[in-house]
């Protein structure tokens, strides 16, 4: 017995040995285990992206150090996701790998309905009111032509008490929204003629009958409404403006309109 053990061990541990060695040279050859030709496998080649909003591919890539050619395998997606909706642009972000090689990204945005300028670190710097709500946000792949049917306002503004300066949501919006939209779909030539609206008075508490939004109008004219039903202020500010007054509008200085009562004309 002791023969035939050293025989076998003389003949099939070298062949073994050989084996292995040829295996992996063989795997070396064929690529097969090779690193380059697993991520190759996984390999980034597209990016499908999708958004509500003005936040282009270009910036995306860019913040997220997004390329082609990399692992898609080793991406971070939540990561990704966290540094994304800490921007206060974008409400939320839906990312997922779509094997073999592309990653699908779905971004929802704010979409403002008001414009401001104010003193950041010392700068001043434009920023937008979101219409949903409320959020302040500084404006990322936005121009110009953007803005410009955004409403300018003034606002009184609250931040965080944190480091870094970050404002809170104004309060209420849902009710500058719904002005905006009766000035914009009923009264477009009112629209027109305001210089900015001032929310400095505002307070939507329920029962707060001294909470007012305020237009001032270019030819000079304060235009002061009460926070409901818009549509019938809107009304008797038209007739004013087009019919009763329209020939001594130089001389009126505010109007105060309300559902209930009717218009108090102050005059210069």
């Amino acid at each position: 017995m002791g023969k035939w053990k050293t025989f076998l061990l003389v003949v099939f541990v070298p062949l073994g040995v050989a084996l292995v060695v040829a295996g992996v040279v063989f795997c070396r050859k064929s690529n097969i285990f090779h690193p380059s030709s697993i991520s190759s496998a996984n390999e980034l080649k597209k990016v499908i992206f999708k958004t509500n909003g003005k936040i282009a591919s270009p910036w995306l890539a860019h913040e997220l150090h997004i390329r082609k050619g990399i692992d898609l395998f080793s991406l971070d997606i939540s990561s990704m996701r966290e540094r994304l909706e800490n921007i206060p642009q974008i409400k939320n972000v839906f990312i997922e790998k779509r094997y073999p090689d592309a990653l699908y990204i779905k971004i929802n945005e704010c979409v403002p309905i008001l414009k401001f300028m104010a003193n950041v670190g010392g700068e001043k710097k434009l920023l937008l009111v979101d219409g949903e709500d409320g959020r302040i946000f500084s404006p990322i792949c936005y121009g110009k032509e953007d803005i410009l049917d955004l409403l300018p306002a003034s606002l009184i503004l609250k931040a965080k008490k944190t480091n870094k300066l970050q404002f809170l949501p104004q309060v209420g919006i849902s009710v500058v929204k719904e002005l905006i939209s009766t000035l914009k779909s009923e009264f477009p030539d009112i629209f027109q003629s305001i210089k900015f609206l001032d929310l400095g008075n505002y307070d939507y508490r329920p029962g707060a009958v001294w909470s007012t939004i305020e237009l001032y109008l270019k030819n000079e004219i304060v235009v002061v409404l009460k926070p409901h039903n818009f549509h019938l202020q809107l009304i008797k500010l038209d007739y004013l403006i087009n019919e009763k007054c329209k020939h001594n509008l130089n001389r009126i200085k505010k109007i105060t309109i309300s559902s209930s009562d009717n218009a108090i004309l102050e005059y210069k």
